[in-house]
């Protein structure tokens, strides 16, 4: 009997044994071919890095853009005597550390920048991410400048390695040294789009708007179609005649019309901005008038817009437009109090010079009626209005209740 049982436990035995050999004979998978590695990593590669881009302005989620990488990734850890798995597994690595860093995910980051390293100690990527993440995210600048000056030694003028380790001194508070970084970087290289800008940039930042234009119109004739160029360049001019430099507005006018030439529907709204701000200036109101036009009409929710135009329109001598639009600001509860404040001080300014026109006249109860009015959209100013804005309505109240009290006693012939 026991030797019956054992005979049947060794069958029952070789069956499961059998069976689970089978299993695994039917479920292992073949071993994929390079070219198979190389393919199913360069797609998800290509997806993850539109994900990653679609990130970087609210389209995706990074960790979308993560998951598809990490799975590109994962197919390029083979062997390949060829080195494309390994030139395509960096690149990768490159792209997981910049997402893992702007998803906060710093770890994750330093980890895959590390891992470029271990790669190729000789490509700079890898040196300077560690640099940007230890000086820019950690602000170990003692770390971040080690790291940056290894990528240095092996490209000794990348503009973006220049760039960066020159914040890193800035944020230490060693502008001096910044400043020594770039001009010796431009001295064996002054015709370098890329360094002229970088350095361009850096001035922009430290406030110095006149010298960055230089360096930044130098980087133009080679780069005329950099739209990241030609925004701080706008800006430039704009900041430096803020601070009362004299500056030719009329040459930063071309830049602001190639900016919206090359933006995109999305982008073209914020750069009829910077125009109309660049006409005004130069007290071109017509074209500064079409110009906020064009951005209301590309952004009809920029409802305060309609505020700057409205002073425009009354500039120009179009009381009734103006009258227009600051009605419509003023009736629209959307829109905050501190754009609605200006409109009625606008209001109030029309109201009174109507009034003192039919007080000059002679048609005083008209005038007294159209003062009340004046009168009222002040009030209202000054309430919703804060700083310059509350102390012109207040002042203008006491001008026009000054200005009412001569109608109403003309109107009541007391005087």
């Amino acid at each position: 009997m026991k030797r019956n049982v054992l005979l049947i436990g060794l069958a029952f035995g070789a069956i499961v044994s059998m069976q689970t050999s089978c299993v695994t004979v039917q479920e292992q998978k073949p071993k994929l071919t390079l070219q198979e590695r190389l393919d199913s990593a360069r797609v998800w590669y290509s997806v993850g890095k539109d994900d990653l881009l679609k990130a970087l302005d609210g389209r995706a989620e990074f960790e979308t853009a993560i998951k598809e990488l990490k799975k590109a990734y994962g197919y390029t850890m083979a062997k390949d005597t060829t080195g494309q798995l390994d030139t395509l597994r960096k690149n990768i690595a490159l792209d997981l550390a910049y997402a893992f860093l702007k998803n906060k995910r710093v770890d994750s980051s330093e980890y895959y920048y590390r891992a470029v390293i271990s790669m190729d100690s000789t490509d700079p990527r890898g040196w300077q991410g560690l640099g940007f993440l230890y000086g820019i995210v950690k602000e170990d600048y003692v770390k971040a400048e080690e790291f940056y000056k290894k990528a240095l030694e092996l490209s000794p003028d990348n503009p973006d390695i220049l760039f960066g380790l020159a914040k890193v001194y800035e944020k230490a508070g060693r502008e001096e040294d910044a400043e020594k970084l770039y001009k010796e970087a431009l001295q064996r290289n002054p015709d370098n789009p890329a360094l002229n800008k970088s350095y361009g940039d850096f001035l922009f930042e430290k406030g110095k708007y006149v010298e960055a234009i230089e360096y930044l119109e130098k980087a133009y004739e080679k780069r005329s179609d950099n739209k990241d160029l030609l925004k701080t360049l706008v800006d430039a001019y704009l900041k430096a005649r803020k601070e009362g430099a004299d500056v030719d507005l009329e040459k930063a006018l071309p830049y602001a019309t190639k900016l919206i030439e090359l933006a995109d529907t999305t982008e073209k709204y914020k750069y009829y901005l910077k125009r109309a701000k660049l006409y005004e200036k130069l007290g071109k109101k017509k074209e500064a008038i079409a110009d906020y036009e064009k951005a209301l009409e590309l952004n009809p929710n920029a409802k305060a817009l309609k505020v700057r135009l409205a002073y425009l329109y009354d500039d120009l001598g179009n009381a009734a437009m103006a009258e227009k639009l600051a009605k419509e600001v003023v009736n629209d509860k959307e829109i905050e109090a501190r754009y609605r404040a200006p409109a009625w001080a606008l209001l109030g300014d029309i109201r009174q010079r109507r009034a003192i026109a039919l007080y000059k006249k002679k048609k005083y109860e008209q005038a007294v009626s159209m003062f009340d009015s004046a009168i009222a959209a002040y009030q209202q100013a000054a309430v919703l209005g804060t700083g310059s804005i509350k102390t012109y309505a207040q002042r203008q109240l006491d001008r026009v209740k000054k200005w009412r009290k001569k109608a109403w006693r003309k109107w009541k012939r007391i005087d």
